[in-house]
Parts: structure tokens; sequence; C-alpha cells
């Protein structure tokens, strides 16, 4: 990075990722990939914790504390925060060379290497929510879906239009009666099975 990039990007700006804020997970419904996930998550977890308890010179239960505090926070900052980078704008050969005119293809790259990084902690954090998912204590928040997929689903045609919709305003429930021709009892009969509530109590006599 430099002063000249940062200048050169001012007259000539490309485009650039972002950091998604995430807050949703679809879980995975297959038992047996649960499993095989929750096996390999483990094992990352392992050594998510190992480090920092090796490396930190604190000794007894300081260092256990300290060690789980800094892969709790990891795993919840890879969760949320999904670093999102512009790969079309990697700088020169696909990111091998960068580009000396603009400081755009830097941050994508950091993007890309951030994203990296947090990604054992995003798949700790999934798997832990699949099996809560799995076991009933969370629920999974439904399998997103593009505009084109739903109309395809739902059977709509490309060519329906509501340019001639016209939309009616639904009768009151004195004015259903009054049209049906039928006296009140008789349409609490046959909306809810009973005529009146001197019935329920005429039944027991």
């Amino acid at each position: 990075m430099s002063f000249y990039e940062y200048w050169c990007e001012q007259y000539d700006p490309q485009p650039i990722g972002s950091v998604e804020l995430n807050t949703e997970h679809v879980a995975q419904r297959s038992e047996w990939v649960v499993f095989l996930k929750l096996i390999a998550a483990t094992l990352m977890a392992a050594g998510l914790f190992w480090v920092p308890f090796h490396f930190l010179p604190l000794t007894g239960w300081h260092s256990v504390v300290v060690a789980a505090g800094i892969a709790l926070i990891y795993v919840g900052l890879a969760f949320f925060f999904v670093p999102e980078a512009n790969t079309d704008n990697l700088g020169w050969m696909g990111g091998m060379v960068d580009d000396p005119f603009h400081i755009s293809d830097d941050w994508n790259r950091s993007l890309m290497f951030y994203n990296a990084v947090l990604g054992p902690g995003r798949f700790i954090a999934g798997t832990i929510l699949d099996v809560a998912c799995l076991l009933g204590v969370a629920k999974s928040d439904p399998i997103p879906m593009s505009d084109e997929y739903y109309r395809e689903q739902m059977g709509y045609q490309d060519d329906c239009t509501i340019a001639n919709a016209t939309m009616t305003e639904l009768p009151s429930e004195e004015e259903a009666i009054a049209n049906s021709g039928m006296s009140r009892e008789e349409a609490n009969q046959e909306r809810y099975g009973l005529s009146s509530a001197r019935f329920l109590i005429n039944d027991d006599e």
C-alpha cells in the first residue's frame, strides 16, 4: 500500500468487498453429516484451544480460562462477521501481482485472507448450531430461495400480471348472515356445530 495507490484510487475507483453481518444459519438435516462435522469441529476446537493454552505465559486454571475465552471470542466473531472480497478486483494476474495504481485490490486480498482465517471458527459455530437444531434446542432458518425459484415452485407464469386486478372488501359477519337468509342460530349451527349456549344447558336435562 502507498499514498500513490490511494491517490490514483480517487480518480479511478474499483469495486471493493465488504464485511457482512451474519445472523442466520440453515442447519444441516442429515444426522450422518452432522456427526462427521462434529468430529471435525471437535478436532478444530481442540487445536484452537491448544494454541493459546500453550503459548500464553500463564499456568493453572488461569491459562485454561483465558484459552477457552479466546477460543469462544474467535468462534463468535467468525460466525457473525463474514468478510466478502470482490474477486473481480484482486490485482494483476488474478492477485499474484499487486496493482500499483489502486489500493482497492489490497483491501480485497485482505478480506480474502481474513475470510480464510475465520473459516475454521465459522465451521465450528455452524456445527454447534447443527447439533442444537438436531436435538431440538434451536430452530433452523428457512432455506433462502430466489424469486425465480419461488415462482417456478409455485407455478407462477412469467407473463402473469396484476394490472387489471381489483380489490373488494369482504362482507362482515352480520352482512354474511343477512345475505345467507339464515338466522343467527342456524349460522352458528353450520359454522360451529352448535345452535346456542342454551342448547348445551338443555342437553344435560
